[in-house]
């Protein structure tokens, strides 16, 4: 599942490290060159005029020590959760585009050049970062990126909180990345008392985030990922205790693929059904109707609610602030 739901790290071939050092090498080459004439040679004051970036050195999600620009202005952004920069004032100049489409904030990032995935080397030359941020985790892969620009990895199954703190860090974005925080936490809390008050949801309910993928014909719960880690809340939902022990279980840790026939001990009192398209969208639709499905107090309750992707997942902070507008009208239907 984590393929579709995640751009997992692809293994590039030795001979694709051969093709980009060669084309990282030509670069360097090609800069060297003149129009016929000798290049000329700097002087002192040349020097003193472009005179390095201050640097500064911070830690990324593995715990490397990387180097920085103390102000980058050209940053590249390969990972789906865009939002942890955007809601920052960071405009990438790159991005994997493949998978933002239905992006809650498509708008603001429709014309950002895409670097391809894999990653392209030959696009991160031509956009020439000042950093690139990354889910790869691959050495390989980063050691090769690193010969454009300083590299940092990110890793979008950390709690949301957690990145956006590290991301604050790096670019001296503390105090905003906290004053986010705050205020949507306090959106959340306010979201949840609401739905209480005026009897959307009742206090103790339990719930169950699931997946049908059709292409793949698996259906999946999730535990701690995506729309399960926003309805899972103090004020919310709880999850059902088969879910709860998925949650415990490190191996289960994300979502966990299961069989139909356990659903009645899976099944909250609410469902949600996360859908990738319209067509895996129609086939939700028609698979509650089956009879393991219809039999469940939920769906005799009415009480199913199908999720698009854009929404469904993501852990993204620009996400969550939609999730935080729409979930409750979502629940009134």
């Amino acid at each position: 599942m984590k393929a579709i739901l995640k751009k997992t790290p692809w293994l590039w071939t030795g001979l694709m490290f051969i093709v980009m050092a060669m084309m990282i090498s030509a670069c360097g080459s090609g800069n060297k060159a003149s129009s016929g004439r000798e290049a000329a040679v700097p002087t002192a004051t040349d020097h003193a005029e472009e005179a390095a970036p201050a640097m500064r050195t911070v830690t990324d999600s593995t715990g490397r020590q990387v180097e920085i620009p103390s102000s980058p202005e050209r940053v590249v952004y390969t990972d789906n959760t865009v939002g942890d920069i955007l809601l920052l004032g960071i405009q990438p100049v790159g991005l994997v585009q493949g998978g933002l489409e239905n992006a809650v904030y498509k708008e603001q990032i429709k014309d950002i050049p895409d670097v391809g995935w894999p990653i392209s080397a030959e696009k991160l030359i031509g956009i020439q970062p000042d950093v690139i941020i990354t889910s790869v985790t691959d050495g390989a892969q980063i050691e090769v990126m690193s010969k454009i620009a300083p590299v940092l990895v990110t890793n979008e199954w950390d709690p949301m909180a957690e990145r956006i703190k590290r991301v604050g860090e790096w670019f001296g974005h503390e105090k905003e990345a906290e004053a986010f925080l705050s205020k949507h936490e306090e959106k959340v809390a306010d979201m949840w008392k609401a739905m209480k008050a005026d009897g959307t949801i009742q206090a103790g309910e339990t719930a169950s985030v699931f997946q049908h993928m059709l292409k793949a014909n698996r259906l999946s719960v999730y535990t701690t990922s995506y729309l399960a880690s926003f309805v899972y809340d103090k004020n919310g939902f709880k999850p059902t205790e088969a879910i709860q022990k998925l949650i415990e279980d490190p191996k289960g840790y994300g979502y966990v693929d299961i069989s139909s026939e356990i659903l009645p001990e899976l099944a909250g009192d609410r469902i949600f059904i996360v859908y990738m398209d319209a067509e895996e969208g129609e086939a939700a639709k028609k698979m509650i109707s089956e009879p393991i499905w219809r039999d469940l107090p939920a769906v005799k309750a009415g009480k199913v609610y199908f999720i698009d992707a854009s929404l469904g997942v993501s852990t993204d902070p620009l996400v969550r602030e939609k999730l935080v507008e729409v979930l409750p009208e979502i629940l009134k239907q």
